[in-house]
């Protein structure tokens, strides 16, 4: 039996679409409707399981007390603490990068932190785990998809890649190639169209058949995953 025919795993169809994104076929007919109209495309650049905060922060190491500290107050604000002490202003055994990671800061205190501080650096380890699949740098737009395969979306995964969108577009813009602050920053949803995503697999199918002839894996990979998931898979 082919595993094509049964894959379920939402990062081998994403690394699929990652693949038919990029095609230039028809002036990049894929990427156009896949992001929908208004948008042009003179330059874009396109990342997959964008653990992003992590990296940046690895990057910036050792010297990462004014990211960081950056990080604290942007999440404060999200989180609407008022009272908080920032990175810098931890203990030593939690603010060095060799000992501890940012989101080891919560378990590792303890007690050590008010009740401010444990909501703040509890969204900030929630960050630091979080791997938003898509995002697709425009001129002056950011996209970021949560992609769900046979499940529906979760109100507060949502929020919460709402949150690191935010992280990525105030600190981290220069690091994904925008010159300055994205003026336009979304989170959209890709799943099965019963869910009433943005844009569904159904729609990606739709569009790798007609990029792809009979045959090529990803038109194969996407055409199975869609007809599995909608129960008219057979043997």
């Amino acid at each position: 039996m082919d595993y094509d025919l049964y894959n379920r795993e939402e990062r081998y169809l994403c690394s699929h679409l990652f693949r038919l994104l990029h095609e230039p076929t028809d002036s990049y007919y894929a990427l156009r409707i896949f992001l929908g109209a208004g948008f042009e495309l003179p330059l874009f650049r396109i990342f997959s399981e964008v653990a992003l905060i992590r990296d940046a922060y690895f990057v910036r190491c050792p010297n990462v007390a004014q990211f960081m500290d950056d990080m604290v107050r942007m999440i404060m604000r999200q989180e609407s603490v008022h009272e908080c002490r920032l990175y810098s202003e931890l203990p030593d055994d939690l603010r060095n990068w060799r000992k501890t990671h940012p989101k080891q800061i919560r378990f590792k205190a303890g007690k050590q932190l008010s009740s401010g501080e444990q909501i703040v650096y509890g969204a900030m380890q929630g960050m630091f785990n979080a791997k938003p699949d898509f995002a697709v740098c425009l001129e002056n737009t950011l996209l970021v998809y949560e992609a769900k395969f046979t499940l529906g979306f979760d109100a507060e995964q949502t929020a919460r890649t709402e949150r690191i969108a935010e992280v990525w577009a105030k600190l981290l813009y220069g690091d994904i190639g925008f010159e300055n602050e994205p003026g336009d920053v979304q989170v959209r949803t890709l799943g099965l169209a019963k869910f009433s995503p943005d844009i569904s697999w159904e729609d990606i199918g739709r569009i790798a058949e007609r990029i792809y002839p009979a045959g090529d894996r990803t038109r194969v990979a996407l055409e199975n995953a869609v007809s599995f998931a909608t129960n008219s898979w057979r043997i």
